[in-house]
């Protein structure tokens, strides 16, 4: 007879206008699909969700580590921020010490609210929670995760603050130095404005005034590209050169102070920028 592996189990435990509590555990089961129960298949085998509330989590002794925080979620349509704060309590497998729970607990907190990966809604956040126990934590017992929320309003002024503090001031020298790194390619009004944080006004003031200077060129509606002091061609296709112009050495430079540098230590050049408008710059 083939021994019966262990599953991952999600259940909801009670469910409120305001508060969600559900239990993930841990239980060697077999279990068939029913109007009742998902059990998933594919990368997910393995775990089963419960779609019948129950309201004891079948523990009595105490959680052996709780950890709790708080999220604000933003409405796409109103923009408001509501509060919610996230409490996990745990129950550990027999073999964990009561000394080690706590550390195990903060190792999986750890992973779970992980910025490079952090879950962006509900679901992925359920999700993430079971993969973990399942993939990683296999000590953990039970998990009861509760969910409640706190209020809704505007923004909270941590968070406005860190909004402000990304945006930086807009000059002519940040507007040229963008536009330097990215020579010969061009770059439109809105590579600026999502570059800088800028607004498209004071960007296109930037541009306009840069211009006036003979520092930029405007390539097409909203388009610019750096000018170069040396006469340069803009053209569709390259032209063909004959042998007594043709180079005989290449320089490759990294920055528009590098090509200005060795420009300036060569006689008779030509300078050719090729040009699209259909996304394609050299």
């Amino acid at each position: 007879m083939a021994e019966i592996e262990e599953k991952v189990i999600m259940t909801p435990k009670s469910k409120t206008a305001s508060s969600t509590v559900l239990i993930v555990e841990r239980k060697v089961i077999e279990a068939e699909p029913s109007d009742k129960t998902h059990v998933a298949g594919g990368d997910h085998t393995g775990i089963i969700i419960n779609k019948e509330k129950v309201y004891e989590n079948g523990v009595t002794e105490p959680c052996h580590a709780q950890l709790e925080f708080c999220v604000y979620l933003v409405s796409a349509v109103t923009g408001n921020h509501t509060r919610e704060a996230r409490a996990l309590r745990f129950w550990f497998k027999p073999e964990v010490s009561l000394h080690d729970c706590p550390h195990e607990a903060q190792a999986f907190f750890r992973e779970l609210v992980s910025p490079q990966d952090f879950p962006k809604d509900y679901v992925g956040f359920i999700k993430k929670i079971i993969k973990l126990m399942q993939n990683k934590f296999h000590q953990l017992k039970l998990l009861e995760v509760e969910l409640r929320q706190e209020g809704t309003g505007p923004p909270p002024p941590a968070f406005i603050e860190d909004s402000t503090a990304n945006q930086t001031h807009i000059s002519e020298q940040r507007v040229l130095d963008l536009i330097e790194n990215a020579y010969p390619n061009p770059l439109s009004v809105e590579d600026f404005v999502t570059a800088g944080k800028w607004s498209k006004a004071d960007v296109k003031d930037a541009l306009e005034s840069l211009e006036e200077k003979g520092l930029t060129r405007l390539m097409s509606d909203g388009i610019y590209v750096r000018q170069h002091s040396i006469d340069t061609q803009v053209v569709k296709q390259m032209p063909t050169l004959c042998s007594s112009r043709q180079p005989t050495i290449a320089v490759v430079t990294a920055l528009y102070c590098e090509k200005q540098a060795v420009d300036a230590m060569m006689d008779n050049q030509e300078t050719y920028v090729r040009y699209t408008t259909v996304g394609e710059y050299s």
